[in-house]
C-alpha cells in the first residue's frame, strides 16, 4: 500500500515538473518572439510612411 503511494507521488511530481517546464518554455518563446514581433510591425509601418 505504501509503495504504491510513493510511486504516485513520484509521477504526480514528475508531471508538475514537466507543466512547469512547458510553463517555462511558453514564456522564454514569449520573450523571444514578442520583441521581434514588434520590430517587425515597427519597420513595416516605417517602409509604409516612408
Amino acid at each position: 500500500m505504501g509503495a504504491a503511494a510513493i510511486g504516485h507521488s513520484r509521477a504526480e511530481r514528475r508531471m508538475r515538473h514537466r507543466r512547469a517546464a512547458k510553463i517555462v518554455l511558453l514564456v522564454a518563446s514569449a520573450v523571444i518572439w514578442v520583441p521581434i514581433a514588434i520590430i517587425m510591425l515597427a519597420a513595416r509601418v516605417s517602409d509604409r510612411r516612408g
